[in-house]
């Protein structure tokens, strides 16, 4: 069962902030993370999805060289039936109506599961949405039976592999089931974490 609401306490030196981080912080002072209605919530989560994807590209072209064509908002659309129940759920975090991540995890079966698409808007990083997000995925994953979790980061994403580390996931090979292409696979890191 998901927590409606998360409240943040003021963090040391807010108030002398920058204006931006100021807005962020009230942001996220109370947010509420819940599972994504289908149909209702799809073009919000697709948004950010394709948000997260377009951002992603654009850190492997200018990381690497690497152009991938931009994500495509139906396809996108299309595929959010992967991450819903039985078997996956899509989680939203918003506060005041504003969505500022999302998160969704997949089961891959034979006890597998996969965490997919974790991304929190600009403004909103920092404040430790991303942990709550890991952390519900996670207790969900297991709910449904998963034994073994799975999940793929770009090796750009230096903050995200700190995030995955401390939640017990290590270092393997590429796995049956990963989305990412074998052509791309040496500019991704791949974990897992069993129990």
């Amino acid at each position: 069962m998901l927590t409606p609401t998360y409240s943040s306490t003021r963090p040391p030196g807010a108030a002398g902030c920058r204006p931006q981080r100021r807005r962020a912080l009230s942001l996220a002072r109370e947010y509420r993370m819940r599972e994504a209605e289908p149909g209702s919530d799809d073009e919000v989560v697709a948004a950010l999805m394709v948000e997260y994807m377009t951002w992603a590209h654009g850190r492997l072209h200018d990381e690497y060289g690497v152009d991938e064509p931009p994500a495509d908002s139906s396809l996108v659309r299309q595929s959010l039936d992967n991450y819903r129940r039985p078997a996956g759920m899509l989680l939203l975090v918003e506060s005041a109506g504003r969505p500022l991540g999302v998160g969704a995890v997949r089961g891959l079966g034979g006890g597998v599961a996969e965490i997919k698409r974790m991304y929190v808007v600009p403004e909103a990083r920092g404040l430790h949405i991303a942990s709550g997000m890991l952390d519900k995925l996670i207790a969900e994953a297991t709910l449904t039976g998963a034994k073994t979790l799975r999940l793929d980061t770009c090796r750009f994403m230096t903050d995200a592999q700190g995030l995955y580390r401390s939640r017990g996931f290590i270092e393997r090979e590429p796995y049956e089931g990963t989305e990412i292409p074998p052509r791309l696979q040496d500019l991704w890191l791949f974990f897992e974490r069993t129990g």
